[in-house]
């Protein structure tokens, strides 16, 4: 599948929305969405928005990138969209607006956004979940992904040492995404006792002393994954050893409970349950226990009553954590369910490693990394 037959399958799902809701136009707003829908296209500027400079307004049998002429040269050629079948529709910074220029193309009463509050009514849940279900092109990339970010972490903790601020670190892991055009759209990274403290501990100016745990969201594509290795300076202590390994297994069984079908429900109960008999009940009541990925960090946390099932070739990534009496440890990497068992998406690539069988699934897992 080349990316304009990726686009094309991308537009049909769009078409069968637009007929369903009763509507002749969809307008597609946000980062993700134009991501998503462009097979990899971005429309960012700055990072710190959800919504793109670019917009995208799908009809029955056309689609068309909404922009000013700011902008309309970089999304046609950068993005490299002009032979993909998109219609320009452009219009001056200073004299025009998106709104007006989709008014020119379809009545707004019949046109859905994916986000509230633009001059049209929002269709954000249903457009969501045409995401879900990723496509080969999407799996390729995700592996791609996956495979850079678990090189860049694991390759910063390694350089990093006692006396060394949290932030420290944590640019050396964005000096190393950025070589391949890696954005990392959440940074988190707990030193000593801020790792026991904290479920989101932002990076901050804190010095290392004998243990980091290092987290990051790393997107390309717009396909965000998420990665979390711990290090210990020293020898790492039997009590932190054990609490790491039971973070691991539980986090394994969830993976491996995550079958395609299966209701999410069901595998955060069980989660409870897993919480429980290694010896701490209520830790799960501390931090969600993450949900399912794809074009943002979660596209949905999963709660005891939630309703989604798990669909095929659907990305998801658990996070279970425990706060411990001297150290947190958190034990997080990335999967798609497919027919065949879990794929994974970041994995150890240089840390020491454990092997661990949770349902019917052997799993190599990552091991605190000791430095002496």
């Amino acid at each position: 599948m080349n990316r304009i037959d990726e686009i094309n399958e991308k537009h049909a799902r769009v078409r069968e929305l637009i007929g369903k809701l009763g509507v002749k136009g969809i307008l597609l707003k946000t980062q993700a969405n134009f991501c998503w829908f462009t097979a990899g296209g971005v429309n960012e500027v700055t990072i710190a928005d959800t919504l793109g400079v670019s917009s995208i307004l799908v009809t029955e049998t056309h689609r068309y990138i909404i922009t000013s002429r700011i902008e309309s040269a970089r999304m046609m050629e950068d993005e490299s969209l002009q032979g993909l079948q998109f219609t320009l529709a452009e219009y001056e910074w200073y004299d025009g607006s998106e709104y007006d220029t989709a008014k020119s193309i379809l009545d707004p009463a019949d046109i859905l956004c994916d986000v509230a509050g633009c001059g049209f009514d929002s269709c954000q849940e249903e457009i969501q979940a045409l995401r879900f279900q990723l496509l080969q092109p999407e799996i390729d990339r995700y592996l791609w992904l996956g495979h850079r970010a678990s090189q860049a972490l694991e390759a910063a903790l390694y350089m990093a040492r006692p006396g060394m601020s949290e932030c420290m670190v944590t640019g050396e892991v964005l000096r190393k995404l950025w070589y391949d055009r890696i954005d990392s759209v959440c940074n988190q990274a707990a030193a000593d006792e801020r790792s026991r403290k904290y479920r989101h501990a932002i990076a901050t100016e804190q010095k290392i002393g004998k243990y980091l745990m290092l987290n990051v969201n790393a997107r390309k594509w717009g396909l965000v994954t998420t990665i979390t290795r711990c290090v210990f300076f020293g020898s790492i202590p039997d009590n932190l050893r054990r609490q790491y390994e039971d973070t691991t297994v539980i986090e394994c069984e969830m993976i491996a409970a995550s079958k395609v079908g299966a209701p999410v429900q069901e595998i955060f109960r069980k989660t409870m349950d897993l919480y429980k008999q290694r010896g701490y009940p209520d830790e799960w009541k501390l931090h969600h226990q993450g949900g399912a990925q794809g074009y943002r960090n979660r596209e949905y946390l999963v709660f005891p009553e939630s309703k989604q099932h798990v669909l095929e070739n659907q990305c998801f990534c658990w996070n279970p954590s425990i706060a411990g009496k001297e150290y947190g440890t958190k034990s997080e990497d990335a999967f798609i369910a497919t027919k065949e068992g879990p794929l994974m998406i970041t994995h150890p690539v240089s840390f020491p490693v454990i092997n661990i069988t949770a349902g019917s699934v052997d799993f190599v897992r990552p091991q605190i990394l000791e430095i002496k």
